[in-house]
Parts: C-alpha cells; sequence; structure tokens
C-alpha cells in the first residue's frame, strides 16, 4: 500500500492544467518509486490510499494515473523501435564493412584491411549490445509499470486517520 496525504484535490494534478487531465509530476514520481524492482517487494503497488481533508473523484485520478503510465510506455516502446533500427543498421553496416574488408584484402594493403574490419566488427558489437542489453533493459523497465492498470484505490478522510 503507498499512501499519498494531501489537503485538496488541486494537489494531485499539474497545476499548469486547468482541466485535471495529467498527473502532478511529483505525485507521479512518488508513486513510480514503489514501482523499482527494490521496492515493488516491500511496497507494492496494490492500493493506493488518498488521506484528503475534501472528497475528490478517486476515478478521474484513477484514470489519469494510468493514462501518464500509457505516455511512459508509449515512450519505452518508442525507445525500443529506435533501438532495433538501429540495431539492424548496425548488423548492416558491420556485415558490409566486413565483406569490403575480406574482398579488398586480395586487393590492398593489409592495413587498410584492418581499419576495415575493426570498424565492421564494432558495428556489429554495438548491434549485439544493444540488441542484448538495452532492449532487455527497456522491456524490463515497461514491466515495472505493470501496477499502475491494476491498483486499488481508496480516499480516506484525514479526520479520521491516526498520525
Amino acid at each position: 500500500m503507498v499512501q499519498l496525504k494531501i489537503k485538496n484535490e488541486s494537489e494531485l494534478y499539474n497545476h499548469f492544467d486547468p482541466f485535471k487531465e495529467r498527473i502532478s509530476d511529483d505525485v507521479y514520481h512518488y508513486l513510480k518509486s514503489y514501482c523499482t524492482e527494490l521496492n515493488s517487494g516491500k511496497h507494492p503497488l496494490d492500493v493506493i490510499r488518498i488521506i484528503t481533508d475534501e472528497p475528490i473523484d478517486g476515478e478521474h485520478f484513477k484514470v489519469c494515473v494510468q493514462n501518464a503510465a500509457r505516455r511512459d510506455l508509449e515512450e519505452f516502446d518508442s525507445q525500443i523501435a529506435r533501438n532495433k533500427r538501429l540495431a539492424f543498421w548496425e548488423y548492416v553496416m558491420g556485415t558490409l564493412l566486413s565483406i569490403v574488408g575480406v574482398a579488398l584484402s586480395v586487393i590492398l594493403d593489409q592495413v587498410l584491411l584492418a581499419i576495415i574490419s575493426f570498424f565492421g566488427s564494432m558495428s556489429i558489437g554495438d548491434a549485439v549490445a544493444t540488441s542484448a542489453k538495452v532492449i532487455p533493459d527497456i522491456r524490463r523497465l515497461k514491466k515495472l509499470l505493470d501496477p499502475f492498470f491494476s491498483f486499488e484505490l481508496e480516499v480516506i478522510d484525514s479526520e479520521n486517520v491516526k498520525d
């Protein structure tokens, strides 16, 4: 369970948003801090309890939290797609440079061959690193946002809470 203590509903939303459609960055950052691998076991984000002095629209807040998480997921998907394209072109360039290096080894100086092969190997190495490390790391970060789509919301009057 994660608890938020607020005085009024406007604290939950971005103060520049007159329609209260975007959750406050501070609130979202606070909630996301419970979605790290270290904190998810200690404080699961299964219930968000809002302690407040006045009534709030809990369903609207829940939708805004989920919309913020969707925006993050879309950004992660964009990063994954960008990294896949990058890895693909690194594989292509690395393979082409390696082939050119081998083909030119018959004709040209060995130093030029070594340089071309070196750049080809670097490109392939970068592509492997992107495919094996960067993309899985982004997918892991996406998975950490799953609790934002299944949490319960409780709104409690601050007078009924013991300090």
